[in-house]
């Protein structure tokens, strides 16, 4: 909750930044000119199952024309995670991915926001302990998953950015052991870096020169009017 009080103020603050462009610009175009591929790895800290977990991940894709991501994401619990008594006990290892989906707002501009939407399937596994032998919980631990969330990047270089925001995991149909969706869902902190060509601006003026001086015509040099020495 606190992270969200402290992103809403930023929001409003690039809003207001951002919003005094007069240049009307256009998300698709006849034919998509810039495509950029991009390495996103993340680190994510929610709860699940009433512990705190550190989530690493990593998002690939390519983006089209500055504004669209589109490319794919995997998930995963980095330690065991402690299961509740009332849950059925045990430890929790989860691991997710599937399609992942970014909208980028001001993508020239130093500081912009980013609007990532995740979606596919994952599975869990739960192992209990009992006599000095473990074994893994038999059941259904496959479940869905949608994330969407909201990221205030920063071009820190031309091949990098730095994002923080959050995002919010639904699970459905997940029942195993005592394990339901609520008990995996809820916010999580992210924190992101992400490696590409992202000299969208620089590239735009080494275009607009070449075309420059293409279109210059070319100089005609003035003939030389051969002279004819008559003979006396």
């Amino acid at each position: 909750m606190k992270l969200i009080l402290t992103i809403i103020p930023l929001l409003f603050w690039m809003l207001q930044l951002n919003g005094q462009s007069k240049v009307m610009g256009h998300l698709f175009k006849d034919k998509p000119r810039d495509l950029s591929l991009f390495i996103n790895p993340t680190c994510q800290y929610s709860d699940i199952t009433q512990s705190y977990s550190i989530i690493p991940g990593l998002r690939a894709g390519v983006i089209i024309n500055k504004k669209i991501a589109l490319g794919a994401v995997y998930n995963y619990t980095l330690t065991d995670l402690d299961v509740p008594a009332t849950l059925g006990g045990g430890k929790l290892r989860m691991q997710w991915g599937g399609f992942h989906f970014e909208y980028t707002l001001w993508p020239l501009q130093i500081v912009h926001l980013t609007f990532p939407l995740s979606g596919g399937i994952g599975q869990a596994k739960i192992t209990q302990t009992a006599n000095g032998t473990s074994e893994t919980i038999v059941g259904n631990p496959k479940f869905g998953f949608v994330e969407p969330g909201l990221m205030i990047e920063i071009n820190v270089w031309k091949y990098a950015k730095f994002g923080i925001g959050s995002s919010y995991r639904y699970i459905t149909n997940m029942s195993y052991n005592s394990i339901t969706s609520n008990d995996l869902g809820g916010f999580a902190a992210v924190a992101s870096l992400k490696f590409g060509k992202f000299d969208y601006g620089i590239r735009k003026k080494h275009k607009i020169k070449y075309n420059e001086k293409s279109k210059e015509p070319k100089s005609k040099e003035p003939k030389t009017k051969k002279i004819k020495k008559r003979r006396k």
